[in-house]
């Protein structure tokens, strides 16, 4: 049986779904299976007749940007960690191959007699740490590159 409607249908009208376990959706008579959803990125990723589609989501935040011509990247969550000002690197947690959680402190910067401790904005794996104990950086210097696991 041929689907009456593409992928793309469902983003642009209402429509009703019953789900059928864990991830398979009957959505107005087509299964749709649920295969990955990853909300740093705002991305789902989804089968329907044998074929696989990613689709990029956005939350009311994003719509009222938009709405105010305010472009937001998604790309550019969790990639390096860079200094947010000129301190002194007090503690490094991670090691190079390390996989990393949201949320996670990476390191320690002291700047003006405080401890800012530097976290992880997403799931990543640690691929090069550019900077070591005691070690004095600059205000947007590379510190530690992440790539991101989706």
């Amino acid at each position: 049986m041929e689907a009456q409607f593409k992928i793309e249908d469902l983003l642009s009208r209402s429509y009703k779904m019953e789900k059928i376990s864990d991830s398979i959706y009957n959505v107005d008579g087509e299964i749709i299976e649920v295969l990955e959803v990853n909300l740093d990125l705002k991305k789902i990723k989804v089968r329907h007749n044998h074929t696989t589609h990613q689709i990029q989501f956005k939350n009311d935040l994003d719509l009222t940007l938009e709405k105010m011509g305010i472009k937001r990247t998604f790309e550019t969550v969790n990639t390096d960690i860079k200094a947010p000002m000129p301190g002194k690197v007090l503690d490094v947690m991670i090691k190079p191959g390390d996989t990393i959680e949201k949320g996670q402190p990476i390191l320690i910067l002291e700047a003006m007699k405080m401890e800012n401790v530097l976290k992880a904005d997403g799931p990543s794996k640690v691929k090069t740490i550019c900077v070591s104990t005691h070690d004095s950086v600059e205000s947007g210097q590379l510190l530690v590159e992440l790539d991101p696991i989706s």
